[in-house]
């Protein structure tokens, strides 16, 4: 884990990075970026005070509130910008103490499978309030050693069964529990380097076929629309670096000619690519979901015309047959 400055500001047994398993205490300023990469361990991350936007696999664009709580599970990435001076707990841990007596993934299988899963935070409530009271006092008088840790992350879970619904608890460690993540993070994490869907079929260890296949069962869009909906996203994150030219995005991302890329900008972000950034300066970072709705203007757009006309005679091809 890395971020734009010295972030630990509180308790931490080392300034450069998060301890893999226990908590500690961030400071990130207005416009900070905290980085949280794809490592072994999970992050619950407390948001004590200001407000964070989030990027992630699961949302481009989550608006981070205070007094909630977010999972940033490992093999995913995470950004978090502070939109506002904020402070943080995070708590490292592993998959293990998520499990209450007798549960196993496959016991808790039926109720995933009834959850509609979106990225979405929890509220702090009384009961975890008083707990968060009790770790930042800890972690205030330097009192950091492995046996509170340790008894602290046990007793973190014991909140979360006995004072948040079912529901709750699934919903926020959804991505732990459902094996069919994995195949997610398998495509997020290798989709940045494949050029095409048959590259990244490729670097997923599927064949074509199966990939396909699979990606249908865990995605909404197909391999190749979704590949196109992350690009869009991307580029219009470079649009709005004005130090980036526009043909240097070009030649990533493979387009054949400013047309090509203009035509890509107006079908996806819904505009050529220098009105994007003319205007990037006072909107907001695109998010997927604004991606598809300018996908389906444009397609609406230009509705395709069909050749079947039911008011007209079918045309005769080739030769009459003889009588």
């Amino acid at each position: 884990m890395n971020a734009t400055s010295t972030l630990c500001s509180i308790s931490c047994s080392s300034n450069s990075k998060l301890p893999e398993s226990g908590f500690c205490l961030l400071t990130v300023k207005t416009g900070e970026k905290l980085l949280i990469d794809n490592n072994q361990a999970n992050r619950l991350v407390f948001l004590l005070s200001g407000e964070m936007r989030v990027c992630s696999m699961d949302e481009s664009d989550y608006k981070f509130s205070p007094n909630s709580i977010i999972l940033c599970a490992r093999n995913y990435d995470h950004k978090l910008v502070a939109t506002a001076d904020s402070q943080l707990l995070v708590a490292s841990f592993l998959s293990g103490y998520i499990f209450f007596e007798g549960e196993t993934f496959r016991s808790v299988a039926s109720e995933i499978s009834k959850i509609k899963y979106k990225f979405t935070a929890v509220p702090i409530n009384e009961a975890m309030e008083s707990f968060v009271r009790s770790v930042v006092f800890y972690l205030s008088n330097n009192i950091d050693c492995d046996l509170i840790q340790n008894s602290k992350l046990e007793e973190l879970f014991v909140v979360f069964r006995y004072f948040y619904t079912r529901e709750q608890f699934l919903t926020l460690f959804y991505t732990l529990f459902n094996n069919s993540i994995s195949f997610r993070s398998l495509v997020v994490n290798n989709a940045p380097n494949a050029k095409n869907v048959e590259m990244l079929a490729k670097l997923c260890g599927h064949s074509l076929s199966h990939f396909k296949l699979l990606f249908n069962q865990h995605f909404e869009e197909t391999p190749y629309v979704w590949m196109q909906l992350q690009r869009a996203v991307e580029i219009s994150c470079l649009l709005k670096d004005t130090a980036v030219p526009l043909k240097n995005i070009i030649k990533k991302f493979g387009f054949t000619s400013h047309g090509h890329f203009s035509l890509f900008c107006r079908k996806f972000l819904g505009d050529t690519p220098r009105a994007l950034r003319r205007n990037s300066l006072h909107q907001p970072a695109v998010t997927i979901e604004q991606v598809k709705k300018n996908l389906e203007k444009s397609r609406t757009a230009r509705p395709v015309k069909s050749a079947y006309d039911p008011s007209k005679p079918a045309r005769k091809r080739g030769r009459p047959r003889k009588n």
